[in-house]
């Protein structure tokens, strides 16, 4: 027995070594991952004072930072722009620490109202006295696109707008309306009969100018998005360029938000096969529930791997679908308007 023990014992001995080796080593790997995590929970707080919210906004949600907002009321001073921050520039902070910013609305809080259907002198009051608490102020006209009416649509009449009715903003954001051509013969043959103005359609939303080429029964091809300088330019006309083929719409664009509720939003997919193609608009009005179909593309040639584009305006729910007149359905898009 003794004997037979001692055989034994060189091996226990070796397989005590390799069990303390083995120990060892999962201690410090553990050790490693837990340092690792600890330090990855460590963000370094950005200095944001002076920049607008909404362009530090998904920068501070990939820090995980929760960002509490108070507003501060100075008017000469821009909208948006953040005042102060608790959290001091450059210090490392816990992912999930609460940020306080102070946030200066600059201008009056209102609702845009809704002139659809208004004709153009009526819509103009209307947006000249509009209810921010307990006083009136106007809202400015970024630009109007005149297109030709449709069916039993009145002339001289807004058919859309950009904004929707209903969003909540501040007295400096523009708006954008969408209106048929004034109903006199001379308007009528000006429209037949003199070349488009190009120029005319830059710094207008890209969905009204396709509403007005579509409308028109020109073909158009929307080119890559291109970064606006300024954000106020987002989801506007870059450039216009009418050829023998039909436009090129040049597009600025900056992804939005989740959190917004209304803004444009990119689609881009290169169809499988050679095929003509057109694609529908389909949306409910901001609490309605009735269903609005509209053709945004119709019957354009494309080639197989050919990128075909579209920018549009979300507000409610949106959902955009592109089909093949023989191939049926290419590709489907289904946006929310709340998130």
């Amino acid at each position: 027995m003794k004997e037979k023990f001692l055989k034994i014992l060189p091996y226990s001995g070796y397989v005590l070594f390799v069990g303390l080796g083995l120990l060892v080593f999962f201690v410090a790997a553990f050790l490693v991952v837990v340092v690792r995590t600890k330090e990855e929970q460590k963000v370094m707080m950005p200095y944001v004072i002076g920049k607008n919210y909404i362009e530090v906004h998904n920068e501070l949600q990939r820090l995980q930072l929760k960002v509490r907002l108070e507003t501060q009321r100075i008017p000469e001073k821009t909208d948006g722009i953040i005042l102060a921050q608790s959290i001091d520039p450059g210090k490392e902070v816990e992912a999930g620490s609460k940020l306080y910013l102070t946030v200066n609305i600059g201008f009056d809080r209102v609702t845009i109202p809704d002139v659809k259907g208004q004709d153009l002198k009526r819509a103009k009051a209307i947006l000249e006295k509009v209810l921010s608490g307990e006083v009136y102020v106007p809202l400015q006209i970024g630009g109007i696109t005149y297109v030709p009416a449709v069916g039993d649509e009145p002339a001289d009449t807004i058919i859309d707008q950009i904004p929707a009715p209903g969003k909540e903003t501040h007295s400096g954001e523009k708006i954008y309306l969408l209106v048929t051509e004034p109903n006199t013969e001379k308007k009528s043959t000006q429209s037949l009969n003199e070349p488009l103005d190009s120029t005319k359609f830059v710094g207008t939303p890209v969905p009204f100018v396709v509403d007005f080429l579509q409308r028109k029964k020109i073909p158009y091809l929307l080119k890559e998005a291109t970064k606006p300088e300024f954000r106020e330019d987002h989801g506007l006309v870059s450039s216009f360029e009418l050829k023998q083929t039909g436009a090129e719409v040049g597009a600025f664009f900056l992804k939005p938000s989740e959190t917004f509720v209304q803004d444009y939003e990119f689609l881009e997919y290169e169809v499988d096969d050679d095929d003509l193609y057109s694609a529908k608009l389909e949306f409910t009005k901001p609490g309605e529930d009735t269903q609005i179909e509209k053709e945004i593309f119709t019957n354009q040639k494309l080639k197989e791997d050919e990128p075909v584009r579209f920018l549009i305006h979300r507000a409610g729910n949106v959902k955009v679908t592109l089909f093949g007149k023989e191939t049926g359905v290419a590709k489907v898009w289904k946006l929310k308007g709340t998130y």
